[in-house]
Formats: structure tokens, sequence, C-alpha cells
């Protein structure tokens, strides 16, 4: 029996990235709340699809490539004419192409901003401009996958980093530019092992650390209980939940007429009281032991 309020019955929902990891666990949950899933992916997703069907749920694939020109007009269509309005769209998939700067080439810059923030892109203007036309129909929502990568930075990834920053943006402007509309729109930033972030980060990503847990706050964000969140980004870690917010204010400075060099001296103190002059971020290792905060019972 599904609770009233995380029953998803009668909304198509959108899962890139589908054939695995994270993606195939969004899915499966999502089919699991009584959703209408389609699955795409680059790869063969029709093993999920299957699980899907297999278990009562409803599942069709989009097999494709979603960096390419039309393809996001054509996941919406193909989403909007399995039934159900199109409620739902989840922005999961993603590569990696990891390299210093001095050895990235434009392919690999190029490749990984196509797929984990021009795709996202496309499938939101999509989905909107189908939203503006038709009306949601349904609760709608927009769940983009950003990265600690994207916020804090990390050596080695200036491509991955870039793009995923630029999601979480995007999450926040696109908040602002649908409410009207009714949609809200939100990011996690997950933590689990999978393919990807095996291959990535090794032995430093907690085994434990489940696709499943993060689907589950996915299928939250996406259900009832979801209403009125709106712009925000969530760390997903196993059992952790972590709610962050954007750039805030560390120092400040204000001249007592027009601003001059010869005062630079007195502002630096002001805009650094703490020394902070050198932004290094966190070994990314340490991204992965943030404090835990227990949810109320």
């Amino acid at each position: 029996m599904i609770a009233p309020l995380l029953d998803l019955t009668r909304r198509t929902c959108i899962v890139t990235g589908a054939a695995q990891g994270i993606g195939a666990a969004e899915a499966s949950i999502l089919a699991e709340r009584g959703a209408t899933v389609l699955c795409v992916d680059r790869a063969d997703s029709s093993s999920v699809v299957a699980a899907i069907r297999n278990g009562g749920g409803t599942a069709a694939s989009w097999h494709g490539d979603i960096t390419e020109m039309g393809a996001a007009e054509d996941i919406v269509a193909t989403a909007g004419a399995l039934g159900p309005p199109l409620a739902v769209l989840i922005n999961n998939a993603g590569i990696v192409r990891d390299r210093m700067i001095f050895n990235l080439g434009d392919e690999d810059w190029d490749a990984v901003v196509a797929v984990n923030l021009t795709a996202p892109f496309r499938l939101c203007r999509a989905i909107a401009r189908h939203w503006r036309a038709h009306g949601p129909g349904a609760p709608a929502r927009i769940i983009n996958t950003s990265s600690e990568s994207g916020l804090y930075g990390n050596a080695g990834q200036s491509n991955y980093a870039a793009a995923k920053a630029g999601l979480a943006a995007l999450t926040l402007t696109l908040a602002a530019e649908l409410s009207r509309l009714g949609v809200c729109v939100n990011a996690i930033a997950p933590r689990a092992r999978t393919p990807m972030s095996k291959a990535a980060f090794g032995k430093r990503i907690d085994g434990t650390l489940s696709p499943r847990d993060v689907a589950q706050v996915v299928g939250w964000l996406a259900s009832d209980l979801g209403d009125g969140i709106t712009g925000q980004l969530f760390v997903v870690a196993g059992r952790d939940v972590h709610r962050l917010r954007t750039w805030s204010i560390r120092g400040s400075a204000t001249a007592p007429g027009m601003w001059s060099a010869e005062g630079a001296a007195g502002f630096r103190r002001s805009l650094f009281p703490r020394g902070d002059t050198s932004y290094v971020p966190a070994p990314i290792g340490d991204l992965f032991t943030a404090r835990s905060v227990e949810a109320p019972s």
C-alpha cells in the first residue's frame, strides 16, 4: 500500500541515465510509487524496464544520445505519449573525463559539459515548454543531479565541476522562472557507490552508500511531500541529508568615501578577517565525512 502523499500514480516521470546506478534506482523507486517511468539512456536500459514491469510497474525506454539536437524534444514527446500527465523530470545522466587543466583537451571539456549541463538544460527547456502549452496536469517537479565537485571544486575535474556548478545555478534560476507554473525545481549532490563514482573515487566512497538511498530522497521530492520545496540543493549520503545554500558573505569592507588603492590594506583586513586569502578546496575524501544531522522522529 502506497502512502497517499507518496503516491505517484497517474504521473509520468523521465529519468536520464537510467540503465544503471542512481538512475536505475530512481526509476525503480518511482515505479514502486505508481509512476509510469521513461528510462532514458545511451546504454541498454531494457533490464531496468523489465524489472519494473515484472514487479507490476509501468516503464518504457528511450535509447539514444541525449546530447544530440532534438533529443530532448523527442524524449518529452515520448514521455507525453505514455498516458499519464508528464509530471517529473530527473536529470541524472553524467560522465567524467578527469584531467588536470594542463592535459584537458577540448573534446573532454565539450563532452562532459554536453552531458552534464547542456543536455539537462535542453530537457528542462523542452519540458517547460510542454508544461506551458499543456499545463503540468499533476504536481510538477524537476530534480537535477549536481555534485559536490561542482560546489567545492576538485582538482582534476575542472570540466565536471564547472558543469555541475552550472547545473546548480540553473536549478536556482529555473525555480524562480517556473514558479508561476507551480513547478518545483531542486538539485541533489549524491554520494553513492556507482560505476562512475567507483572509477572516480575508488575506496573513498563508502560501500554502504547505496544508490537506493539517493533514490528515496528523489522519490520524496517528486511526491506530494515535496510540495513547496523549490530552489534547494541537498547533499544525500546514505541516511544523511544536508541542505546547502549558495555563496554567502564571509567578509565585508566599506570605504568612508570612494574606494582607493591606498586604502586597500584596510580593505584586505576587513575582507579576510580570518586571513583566509587563498581558497583551498577540501580533499575529496573530506566531502564524505560531513557531520550527520538526525531527522526528527
